[in-house]
């Protein structure tokens, strides 16, 4: 019985237009008995929870002043120490492996080796995300760690089946046009200022790149897009907060959604555009690879290196003129069958109660497709 489980989440539901991965999970988990709630100093002092668990802990020590962020990572730790006091445990999920900027390196080093060694258990998405994890932050050998995939999350959009054209007259594009788009937050770490360059490049008059999604890049890549887009009339930039009723005809609207991200984990952008019916070229990094053995490789276009012209000429064609055969992403279906949300926070409440204790650690299993994973000693 997952029952009765409190769980305290930063995010869980305050920051649901940017992940609907934890909105989705923490509703399937409140559907099956648990309570969750907003992370807040006042109720980590309350002492109550039985979970503490953290999406993305390096926002404590990067985007900020030095001094900010040595003192945001140290309330941090202060309060994981709290809650274990407590009684409580702490959980992290491995959506990124350290921050993207790395603003202060020096500090950021000793941020992991504190956070990860406060830990009582951890999340990966993938099996080479787990692996990685471990590489990456040793203190993670000795944690009992889980796979537990991404949900899909077409379902979360309303008017997720908007025809192409539909979505392409909504917007203000020609219905003939090759369409290659980028959906998401737009930060340096994600080469959208690389893409829009390389994109420059290309000949011809029927291509189109459409960039949405709200940007913090800083001013000199800002202004270099800017300048690109008001010679280029070939580039549409959106820079703006993308209301959640509009995301599909973003995606919809392309031919072929490019993700060059520098960097590179998970990515929510790319589960979006499969689930989404749309294919997704990405580096050939982490567990992209992963993605496409789990997706397809129609749906999931891998390049090596640096993202060229020739390539993207290449994959947009071929994303062009497939567009009528595509058809619907059924390997994702296939994929996630039986991994709805309301599966996925069952699973995810398994793995609480295995760090909880209630399950002894030699029996603690996650069932398939994902894997328990024992600690090394």
């Amino acid at each position: 019985m997952s029952k009765g489980i409190q769980v305290l989440a930063w995010p869980a539901f305050k920051r649901a237009t940017l992940s609907l991965h934890n909105a989705l999970l923490y509703k399937g988990m409140q559907e099956l008995g648990a309570t969750v709630d907003d992370f807040t100093a006042w109720r980590v002092l309350s002492g109550r929870y039985d979970i503490v668990h953290f999406h993305w802990p390096e926002y404590c020590v990067n985007s900020r002043g030095l001094i900010s962020a040595v003192f945001w990572s140290s309330a941090l730790f202060v309060a994981m120490c709290w809650v274990r006091v407590c009684g409580g445990k702490v959980v992290w999920t491995v959506h990124n492996l350290e921050s993207h900027d790395q603003q202060h390196p020096r500090a950021e080093r000793m941020f992991w080796k504190i956070f990860t060694s406060l830990l009582n258990g951890y999340i990966a998405l993938t099996n080479l995300g787990a692996e990685q994890a471990r590489r990456r932050h040793p203190a993670l050998r000795t944690k009992l760690g889980f796979v537990i995939p991404h949900g899909n999350i077409r379902d979360a959009y309303s008017n997720s089946d908007i025809s192409r054209e539909q979505a392409r007259s909504k917007l203000g594009i020609r219905a003939s046009a090759k369409v290659i788009g980028f959906f998401g937050h737009v930060e340096l770490y994600k080469g959208v200022t690389e893409l829009v360059e390389t994109f420059s490049a290309l000949p011809g008059k029927d291509a189109v790149l459409l960039v949405a999604g709200k940007s913090s890049l800083p001013s000199a890549e800002q202004k270099s897009i800017d300048d690109i887009a008001a010679k280029d009339t070939r580039v549409v930039l959106r820079l703006e907060y993308i209301p959640p009723e509009e995301v599909t005809s973003y995606i919809r609207a392309c031919d072929l959604m490019v993700l060059p991200f520098r960097e590179i984990l998970n990515s929510g952008s790319a589960l979006l555009a499969a689930s989404l019916d749309r294919p997704v070229l990405v580096p050939d990094k982490s567990t992209m690879r992963e993605l496409q053995q789990f997706a397809g490789s129609e749906w999931v276009r891998l390049y090596s290196g640096d993202l060229t012209a020739e390539v993207l000429q290449k994959e947009m064609n071929a994303a062009a003129e497939g567009a009528a055969q595509r058809g619907r992403c059924r390997a994702l279906e296939v994929g996630w069958q039986g991994l709805d949300w309301r599966a996925l926070a069952q699973l995810t409440l398994d793995a609480y109660r295995s760090v909880i204790g209630n399950i002894p650690r030699w029996r603690a299993t996650v069932t398939k497709p994902t894997d328990s994973i024992a600690p090394e000693h």
